[in-house]
């Protein structure tokens, strides 16, 4: 009786070691937009996107998903036309510069267009090569040449004026005073909009979208905000996006993100 006991104890646990790996993935089935996992960092969290799916937005594979939403203005996006709006008053109809970091296939430049005048407004994009590509050949095909390009290397970036940062920090595999001092000039002010911030330490996660997985930063607050003083660059409004923050689904512990928007004017 105790050698049937043993063997079927152990021949239990061989076929439970299937179930608990599988069960411990469970977590990397999300839904969209959905957070999970929690990491150290970007590589970290990288290094987790299961195998079947896509990993990070450096894929053509990425470049439809969500499209047809960015192109509309979205509530969240009302201040940051306010302030661009204002500042583009000031200069009084002169040329400007504004680079759109993570810009996508210029989504935000054809869903503001529509509600302010960006006729002297150079607006060039930066992302991925794909997002550059695909921006690029719509931009030709509607005509949008002169006034919305692309870029994949930031350093040949032109000089701006105005930096865009709308939902790009938490995608970025740098911290931000690094990517500010590879910009040709620091800019004289910078809008940054759906930052996702905490009262805890940072902590990295993956969000799920269409077919793939992006690391998703949450940085400590108080520590995002010594950073934005430390390049130079002083606070004159923010806004708390009430709606918009993420729980990591697989660690309710950690609580819930804040997303904030920013405007930064250059402290000299």
């Amino acid at each position: 009786m105790r050698t049937l006991l043993h063997f079927d104890a152990s021949r239990i646990k061989r076929l439970g070691r299937p179930l608990h790996s599988a069960v411990a993935k469970l977590h990397l089935v999300a839904r969209r937009a959905e957070l999970t996992g929690a990491y150290s960092d970007y590589k970290s969290a990288l290094e987790a996107v299961p195998r079947w799916a896509v990993a990070g937005y450096d894929n053509d594979e990425v470049v439809p998903v969500g499209v047809e939403k960015m192109i509309k203005v979205i509530d969240w996006d009302y201040p940051i036309i306010f302030w661009l709006e204002r500042e583009l008053r000031k200069r009084r109809g002169r040329w400007t510069n504004l680079l759109d970091a993570g810009g996508h296939v210029g989504t935000k430049y054809r869903a503001f267009r529509r509600l302010i005048d960006l006729s002297k407004v150079r607006w060039e994009v930066y992302d991925l090569p794909p997002m550059v590509k695909a921006g690029a050949e719509m931009a030709r095909r509607d005509g949008l040449e002169e006034n919305l390009s692309f870029c994949s290397d930031v350093s040949e970036a032109r000089k701006a004026e105005i930096l865009l940062c709308s939902g790009l920090l938490q995608y970025l595999d740098e911290p931000f005073p690094e990517f500010v001092s590879r910009l040709a000039a620091r800019p004289e002010v910078i809008l940054l909009n759906k930052v996702a911030l905490r009262d805890g330490p940072t902590i990295f996660s993956l969000q799920r979208g269409g077919p793939a997985y992006f690391p998703y930063q949450v940085r400590e607050k108080r520590t995002f905000m010594n950073e934005l003083q430390a390049i130079g660059y002083e606070i004159v409004d923010s806004w708390q996006i009430q709606y918009l923050s993420h729980a990591i689904a697989s660690h309710p512990e950690l609580g819930s993100s804040q997303s904030w928007g920013f405007v930064l004017r250059r402290s000299d």
